[in-house]
């Protein structure tokens, strides 16, 4: 397990939200030199602890509907399994794919235009491992709110980036995709070599980039975080709900003060409403659950919870090729 001095916790609370921030900018933050920033940063890519810089960009803007799909496995060998996983690495559309120990073995997210697509993309993605599903559960994600990571400095925060509205496609040409590209894989990426691989000037580089943020395209710039390196169980909790309208906003209200939570999503298909907390230990993530329970006991008809084993590859907002 990797230890963070408060140094490296304030870098990683920084940095969330804001990946492409200037390390002058960083350092001003801090307390620290422009050089100590950059070092501090570079080791905590070396020693795994922050895995990636990526880019949240908004699938609905885009024309796009986010699937997940859940698998139980039978008949795997570990042989089979890692070609599956590096299969699905290797996957145009799919920007997610994790280990999961649960009720499901392993998840991935799936950008389509439609349930149509979907269909088509995941038959394709699917033909040689279907045999190897012994059951699965599909998934609509419509809405998201992302969270700070809180337990890192220990503090409660409602600062939020909101993925939600409805399917409306803005108009982008294939320089705009392939700067989203980019930073979906690296938000960090410089402007210089950024221009560089789109073949036009930083500063055109630089408008294209604020447009593409008031356009609501580009929602903000993540850290990749490995949590289980850093001690913490990483939970994902289903939550399958009754009269929906009238508890939905209260509950997510409540996650989003609450310090284990880090992100919200409302779905179709399944349940209502899933979360993400990252929790110290089992009894941490029990008292959550009780305290949700209890406040919500009306409305909470059933809850279950995954926990997320291995994390493969970072996740990418704009899984197509540039």
């Amino acid at each position: 397990m990797e230890e963070l001095d408060l140094t490296d916790r304030k870098i990683i609370y920084a940095l969330d939200f804001d990946s492409r921030m200037p390390l002058s900018q960083l350092a001003k933050k801090v307390g620290i030199s422009k050089q100590v920033a950059k070092y501090r940063i570079e080791n905590l890519v070396k020693r795994g602890v922050i895995k990636g810089f990526y880019t949240d960009i908004n699938a609905s803007k885009l024309g796009l509907e986010i699937y997940m799909v859940y698998f139980k496995f039978h008949k795997m060998t570990p042989e089979i399994e890692k070609k599956f996983i590096q299969h699905m690495c290797s996957q145009e559309s799919v920007g997610v794919n994790i280990s999961v120990n649960g009720k499901w073995d392993y998840t991935i997210d799936l950008w389509a235009q439609s349930i149509m697509h979907f269909k088509r993309q995941y038959q394709k993605i699917m033909k040689d491992y279907e045999k190897y599903v012994k059951s699965k559960q599909v998934i609509i994600e419509t809405d998201f709110y992302y969270f700070k990571p809180k337990p890192i400095l220990d503090i409660k925060s409602d600062e939020q980036i909101t993925m939600t509205g409805d399917i409306e496609k803005v108009a982008i040409d294939n320089i705009d995709k392939k700067i989203l590209s980019q930073l979906a894989k690296n938000s960090r990426i410089p402007l210089v070599e950024l221009a560089k691989i789109v073949k036009l000037t930083p500063n055109a580089v630089k408008e294209r980039i604020k447009m593409l943020e008031k356009n609501g395209i580009i929602l903000g710039y993540r850290i990749f975080l490995n949590y289980q390196l850093l001690g913490f169980l990483h939970y994902r909790v289903f939550l399958h709900l009754e009269n929906v309208e009238e508890v939905e906003k209260k509950i997510i209200q409540f996650l989003k003060y609450y310090k284990t939570c880090v992100s919200i999503t409302k779905t179709i298909g399944y349940c209502e409403l899933e979360f993400r907390a990252i929790c110290e230990n089992v009894d941490e993530f029990y008292r959550l659950m009780e305290e949700l329970r209890n406040k919500f006991s009306d409305y909470i008809k059933e809850y279950e919870s995954i926990i997320y084993s291995k994390m493969h590859d970072v996740w990418n907002y704009f899984p197509f090729s540039d």
